[in-house]
Parts: C-alpha cells; sequence; structure tokens
C-alpha cells in the first residue's frame, strides 16, 4: 500500500472516528435530557431505579409540582399519579336498565332486599389518590378493585333494608354507609384511595314490577304529604289554643287583682268602722245600719225605713 492510500485511509478513520465522537456525545447529551421531567400541579410523582423506589423517607420519595431530574429511562422509572385530580366511576353491576329481569336472570343484575324483593341499583363513586404510593406500587388494578369493593359493600347493606326503606327514606343513609364501609375495605386492602363522594344515580325496581313500585312510592308520598298536613293543622291549633290560653290567664290574673284591690278597700273600710266602733259602738251601729237600710231600698225603689233612736221609725217614700 503506497503512502498516498495509507493517508487516504487514514483521514476516511478519523472522520468516521470523529463521526462516532458526535453521535455519541449527541446520545449522552439525549440521556441526560431524559432524564429531566415535569410534574404538574394536579400530580406528584415517584421514582424507579431498577425498580426499587426511591428516597429514604416519604418526603424524599414523592416529588412535587415542577422540574425534576432523574437517571435515563434504563436506570429510572418516573411514575405520574395525578393525586389532586378528582376520579369518577359509574357502579352498575347491579343495574340493567334496558334489560328484562325475568328474559335472562342470569346476566342481569340486581339486589335483593331484606323483605326479599328484587332492585336495581346505580352508584356514582368521586374519589382521589391519598397515598401515591400505595397507589402506585401495590394496589393493581386499582378502579376494578374500587367497583368490586362498592359492589360488594352494597349487596350486604341492601340485604339488610326493606324495599321501602331503599326507594325513599333510607336512601341518604344508604349513600352515607357504602361510602363508610367500602372506605374501610379500601384502607384494609391499602389500595391508597379516599372516597369522597357515594351517589345513588339509579334506583329502580325491575321492569316487571315497575307499576308496583310507583304504587308504592306514590303512597309513600301521600302519606307524607298527609303528615305534613296533619302538623301544619296541629300547629295551627297549637298556636290557637295557646294564644286563648293567655288571654284567658290574663283575664284572670286582671279580675284577681281587682278584687283583691276591692277586698284591700272593703277591708280598710271595714278597720276604718271598727276602731270608731271600739270608741262609740251606737253610734257605728246606727249609722251602718242607715246606710246599708238606703242601700238596700234605693234598689228596690221602694220606701225607705229609717229608725229614729228608739222610737218610731220615719219612713220616707220615693
Amino acid at each position: 500500500m503506497n503512502s498516498k492510500s495509507f493517508n487516504s485511509f487514514t483521514e476516511i478513520l478519523q472522520f468516521f472516528i470523529k463521526f462516532f465522537k458526535l453521535i455519541v456525545a449527541f446520545a449522552a447529551i439525549l440521556m441526560v435530557l431524559s432524564g429531566i421531567y415535569t410534574v404538574q400541579s394536579n400530580e406528584v410523582a415517584i421514582v424507579l431505579r431498577f425498580g426499587r423506589l426511591t428516597g429514604s423517607a416519604p418526603e424524599r420519595q414523592i416529588k412535587k409540582s415542577g422540574i425534576h431530574f432523574a437517571l435515563p429511562f434504563f436506570i429510572d422509572e418516573v411514575i405520574k399519579i395525578p393525586v389532586h385530580t378528582v376520579h369518577e366511576r359509574d357502579i352498575i353491576t347491579h343495574f340493567k336498565s334496558e334489560s328484562e329481569l325475568f328474559v335472562n336472570i342470569e346476566n342481569s343484575g340486581y339486589l335483593i332486599t331484606g323483605d326479599n324483593n328484587i332492585v336495581l341499583l346505580r352508584v356514582n363513586i368521586k374519589y382521589q389518590i391519598s397515598d401515591p404510593v400505595q397507589y402506585a406500587l401495590f394496589a393493581s388494578d386499582p378502579e376494578n378493585k374500587i367497583d368490586g369493593i362498592v359492589s360488594a359493600r352494597m349487596t350486604r347493606i341492601i340485604a339488610n333494608m326493606d324495599i321501602d326503606s331503599v326507594l325513599t327514606s333510607g336512601i341518604a343513609q344508604l349513600s352515607q354507609t357504602l361510602l363508610t364501609d367500602s372506605q374501610k375495605v379500601i384502607d384494609e386492602l391499602k389500595l391508597g384511595v379516599q372516597i369522597t363522594n357515594a351517589e345513588l344515580t339509579g334506583i329502580s325496581p325491575p321492569i316487571e314490577t315497575l307499576m308496583y313500585f310507583e304504587q308504592v312510592r306514590s303512597a309513600a308520598v301521600a302519606r307524607q304529604t298527609s303528615i305534613q298536613r296533619a302538623l301544619e293543622t296541629a300547629s295551627v291549633q297549637i298556636t290557637a289554643a295557646q294564644a286563648e290560653s293567655r288571654r284567658i290567664t290574663q283575664a284572670a290574673a286582671s279580675a284577681q287583682n281587682e278584687r283583691l284591690s276591692k277586698a284591700h278597700d272593703e277591708m280598710a273600710d271595714f278597720y276604718g268602722l271598727y276602731s270608731q266602733y271600739v270608741i262609740n259602738p251606737q253610734i257605728i251601729i246606727n249609722g251602718t245600719f242607715r246606710q246599708r237600710a238606703a242601700a238596700v231600698f234605693a234598689r228596690t225603689g221602694g220606701a225607705i225605713v229609717i229608725p229614729d233612736g228608739a222610737g218610731t221609725p220615719v219612713i220616707v217614700l220615693p
């Protein structure tokens, strides 16, 4: 090989070496840049390094919103969890609104109440992720688990209720009990989820018995209406009775005060006469007799007899 050919080969080799270095440098830059990630305001993130969670304490394990750096993707895996997002699930395991129950009963969702009635329920669950580490690492398929938990608890709760309560007065209590019981199981399974609301969005009997349930519901509404009217009537009558009672009490108190005042005046007159009677009894007797007799005859409109000492009485005709 001559020197000219050798020089050409050397130049080509150097070119490929430079090109390879550029590729390596570019790849290195890409790998470094691949470790930069952004966590949104509604998220947190955790980093797995060779499959193990990084950070020795919870505050180091959970990355909050902002820009962060991790090692290249084949070393570190970044998992983002939307902890501030409200998630919704429609639980329709026991709700088949468009199918007739007895046509294909094996594929029809239904619940049996404590008094052996059939009811179809649909529930809307709202939840948030309360523990991102548990949710991301230890809970496989958490949404299906939530569906199963809520459906199971709903079956148990309905089995202890009668149909009237399910359709009318017990709806609010049913929702609260379902939320509390479901959350208890979720906590025991460590799914890292917090249920914030459980709402019954569909409560209906099977199509075959719908007419009868509507009659029951109408009767329940009529019953509540009658009770409300009775309470209103009772309230009006009680108010009137209380007002009449206050009027009678006030009238009695007024009459009592008037009579007591009159009695006090008469007692004062009596004690005044008595004090005079002690001094001169005959004068008081004569004067009192004249006054009483004059008053009596004045009311009768007849003659007035006024005794004059021990002699013959004086008769005064009107």
